[in-house]
């Protein structure tokens, strides 16, 4: 009698689990579906997928409607709990859900072949839409409703009380007037394809900014946070970061996201490791802070990177906080 292989569920981390993972991230972002060589080699020859309504699709079919789709149109999708079974040595599966904007349960299975693990089959079921309310809104500790938004020059004078709520802000910039606020942004405005600055708000107020340095030609960029001291420690620069993340992968198409933080601020390391980053280096000595040498460490998460368990900030935009 032959012996059956029994199904063996995976770590996400696991070697395997991981290239699958990273495969179906990459199915969702909008420069490979909008690359018919990139999508030829990740779906297999006999590649099926079964659409919300029960229609069926083959892999020329699924390639001309992603080559078709508005670029714009698109959609953002986040990968989250995702479940992995390997069926076989060359046949897993992979369960995993999108998040609240748009939520569905998927189903992928993929097979290893002469062009490495491809897409075999993939389903999507829909799921019921929470409407985001003041009942189900992100919140802080205190309970007031938490997002982000585009960085605004009317936010000069809470920019200003920010940094003048703990003498280490000095770092993040020359703010010490309202003239130097405006300045502050405006710098940051000035050039919306090279910087990505968000302001996280908590009910009306801003209370910290979470933005990005962008390097088009090699699809990174550099992110950086501050917190108005008075709100720091609730979690919201996490969940900031996350939703900055969110966008600068699905959005700005970046590949690799960077930031650096003093060894001396577990406050900020808590954050970056939160949010996904791996901590790649060390640099020794690198800034002179009241007579002391700090070493710098260095972190960054790539667009296939495991997605960390965080709950990203909403981003609305500017004319929903007018």
């Amino acid at each position: 009698m032959p012996e059956f292989f029994v199904p063996g569920d995976l770590s996400p981390d696991h070697l395997v689990a991981a290239k699958i993972i990273d495969g179906e991230k990459l199915l969702l972002t909008r420069r490979i579906r909008h690359d018919q060589q990139e999508l030829k080699r990740l779906l297999h020859e006999d590649f099926e997928e079964v659409g919300a309504s029960g229609r069926s699709y083959d892999r020329a079919q699924i390639i001309e409607q992603l080559m078709d789709e508005p670029v714009e149109e698109s959609p953002t999708l986040r990968l989250l709990e995702p479940r992995i079974q390997q069926l076989s040595e060359t046949l897993v599966l992979l369960r995993w859900k999108t998040g609240a904007d748009n939520p569905s349960q998927r189903t992928s299975l993929w097979v290893h072949s002469a062009h490495g693990w491809q897409l075999l089959f993939h389903q999507g079921t829909k799921l019921p839409k929470i409407p985001v309310d003041v009942a189900t809104a992100p919140r802080d500790e205190s309970g007031t409703q938490a997002f982000v938004r585009p960085l605004l020059p009317s936010d000069a004078p809470q920019v200003l009380e920010a940094f003048s709520s703990h003498p280490d802000m000095a770092r993040q910039g020359e703010v010490q007037n309202l003239v130097e606020a405006k300045n502050y942004i405006q710098q940051l405005l000035k050039n919306p394809e090279q910087q990505v600055p968000l302001a996280i708000v908590q009910g009306t107020d801003l209370v910290g900014l979470v933005a990005a340095s962008i390097d088009s030609g090699n699809r990174n960029a550099w992110v950086w946070y501050w917190m108005n001291a008075a709100h720091r420690g609730g979690g919201l620069a996490s969940r900031a970061l996350a939703a900055l993340a969110d966008e600068l992968f699905a959005v700005h198409q970046m590949h690799r996201l960077e930031l650096g933080l003093r060894v001396n601020n577990p406050a900020s390391k808590k954050v970056a490791e939160r949010c996904g980053f791996v901590l790649e280096g060390r640099e020794r000595d690198k800034f002179l802070i009241n007579g002391e040498r700090i070493d710098v460490l260095n972190y960054a998460r790539l667009i296939t990177d495991q997605v960390p368990p965080i709950t990203a900030l909403t981003l609305r935009g500017v004319q929903q906080d007018r």
